[in-house]
């Protein structure tokens, strides 16, 4: 197992200033207030620098999803599997690695053309987070076990057995669950755990999506915390694209949101931990113990 953890995204959006005051004013989460040539904003949720990149775009989507390894050895390890492999590997220069804050980048996509960032030695921020909203904590770590990550992320994944080969063979994810989603025959999603206790740190979508990436995660310390966001939500006329439920695979408690472009966020509580070193794959052919129903914008109008 050689990734860490799941450390970050970058984010393109059109309207960024909308995005972080989503970020920061609906989830809860803290501008870290960086100063950037390309006017970028920085989402803190932890001793991080930031979790989430915003940057100015023509568009609104995925651009990159960060990979943390434990090491230099790890992540060289994994460079050089990834070239033996026929993988494209670009070291990032040192103007991007130190934008990032991290020791070592290297950019590379897998099989469906998600574009992955693999780093190691990130630097950390001590200031203490300050959420504008009196959010507690987000969970990215688990008694003292180490990082958890941001979160998770759902990626598309047309070419899904080769992406999933890439993940697990090369990357380092151990395979947490598979889903086959009810009503969608032949529709497929494949959690997969980095080597934390966190269920899932990726998952694949066995299918395209125009924005890169089918939902991102953030989890906090207690319901009480979702239903405040909810108000939040209701407030700032957010599109609530899923109401509260509780995932069947991960028992995460959530609710899904809409930011501005349309990435979907999940905002959860009690997801399920595991070990990583002795978990066995499950199958799933429920997505939802209760709730989560959805109201896709343009299709349940």
């Amino acid at each position: 197992m050689a990734i860490s953890a799941v450390g970050y995204l970058r984010i393109a959006s059109t309207d960024p200033a909308a995005w972080a005051d989503f970020g920061t004013g609906v989830l809860g989460l803290m501008d870290a207030g960086r100063e950037d040539a390309a006017g970028a904003r920085f989402l803190r949720m932890d001793d991080h620098p930031f979790r989430f990149m915003i940057e100015p775009a023509e568009h609104d989507g995925l651009l990159a999803t960060g990979l943390e390894f434990p090491s230099e050895a790890a992540w060289q390890s994994t460079l050089d599997a990834l070239t033996a492999a026929g993988h494209a590997v670009e070291m990032g220069s040192e103007a991007e690695t130190e934008r990032r804050c991290v020791s070592a980048l290297a950019t590379t996509q897998d099989p469906s053309g998600n574009t992955l960032e693999l780093y190691w030695g990130r630097q950390l921020d001590y200031a203490p987070l300050a959420s504008p909203t009196g959010v507690s904590g987000f969970v990215t770590s688990f008694q003292g076990t180490g990082d958890l990550g941001f979160g998770h992320a759902v990626l598309p994944a047309p070419d899904f057995a080769a992406t999933t080969a890439f993940y697990t063979d090369i990357i380092g994810t151990g395979m947490t669950d598979v889903l086959s989603i009810p009503g969608m025959e032949g529709v497929k999603i494949h959690f997969m755990h980095a080597n934390n206790p966190r269920q899932h740190s990726l998952a694949l979508f066995s299918g395209p999506h125009p924005l890169g990436i089918v939902h991102l995660m953030v989890e906090v310390q207690t319901m009480d915390e979702v239903g405040l966001a909810m108000d939040r939500a209701k407030a700032a006329g957010a599109h609530v694209l899923a109401t509260l439920g509780r995932h069947v695979n991960d028992n995460m408690c959530s609710v899904y949101l809409l930011a501005p472009g349309g990435i979907a966020v999940e905002y959860g509580y009690d997801g399920l931990l595991i070990d990583p070193e002795t978990h066995v794959c499950t199958i799933s052919a429920e997505g939802d113990l209760w709730g989560h129903e959805y109201n896709f914008p343009g299709v349940n109008d």
